[in-house]
């Protein structure tokens, strides 16, 4: 069941990607998002659709209402890494490619767009993560990483289409779809260690996307491949103090 949504999802998101080739984005914000960036929803849609089918309409008001689940999460420490993960990971790829010599503006926070560019991706994220964690990981067996890797290959397929069509070399996206793997991880690792809350998971989705907008100009001057090698590390040092079986083998002290 979980492969077959997989697979509609995609095929949901085909007419997406085709009109983000004939359709220009709405130049609402000073970023460029095509019209394939609505595919967001598709994965919570399909999810509500298959779980109505498996339990009625209650079972779908569940795993709707798990959009706000934050009460799930014991220890409320595990906020910190959700919100600052990938801001700190981004800003330590600034002061690398700074390091190597990279020519570079200077790395200025625009504070009025942090809350816009939140909303925007809050709701995003959780279009996407009450598919991928609340319904697709929930079903899925095997050890947590692997469970990670099987929906990150499946993300990283999905996204694609639309990272060309933001006007993006091959190269670009080829490094990028290797973070997008490892962003995976980061989620299922913050997902199972706060208590497979969805909300914790659309928390660090969203500030991923508000930290690469807040890269130099508006990401265009985000290099793919130096942040893969900054979350290479990060990565490689979850799985190890928390294990690959479970990703939960380490647990913060609470306070």
């Amino acid at each position: 069941m979980v492969y077959r949504y997989f697979a509609l999802v995609i095929v949901a998101s085909v007419p997406l990607w085709i009109a983000g080739y004939f359709i220009d984005a709405v130049p609402l914000l000073p970023i460029a998002l095509p019209v394939s960036a609505l595919m967001a929803f598709v994965p919570a849609v399909l999810a509500l659709i298959f779980v109505w089918r498996e339990g009625g309409a209650s079972a779908a008001k569940h795993l709707l209402a798990r959009s706000f689940d934050w009460r799930r999460t014991g220890n409320k420490l595990w906020y910190l890494p959700a919100v600052l993960f990938m801001p700190a990971a981004l800003a330590i790829a600034y002061a690398v490619q700074k390091l190597i010599g990279v020519e570079l503006p200077e790395l200025r926070i625009d504070l009025l767009a942090i809350p816009v560019f939140f909303a925007m991706f809050f709701a995003a994220g959780l279009g996407e993560e009450i598919g991928w964690q609340g319904y697709a990981w929930d079903r899925m067996k095997g050890s947590a990483l692997e469970t990670a890797l099987i929906i990150a290959t499946v993300w990283m397929v999905w996204h694609i289409v639309p990272y060309f069509q933001t006007g993006h070399d091959t190269a670009w996206v080829v490094w990028h779809c290797m973070v997008t793997i490892l962003l995976r991880v980061v989620t299922v690792w913050l997902y199972v260690n706060g208590g497979r809350s969805v909300f914790i998971a659309a928390l660090f989705h969203a500030m991923s996307n508000v930290a690469f907008f807040l890269y130099p100009v508006y990401g265009s001057h985000y290099d793919p491949a130096i942040a893969f090698f900054v979350l290479g590390i990060a990565v490689a040092a979850i799985v190890f103090l928390w294990g690959p079986q479970t990703l939960a083998r380490f647990r913060f002290a609470r306070s």
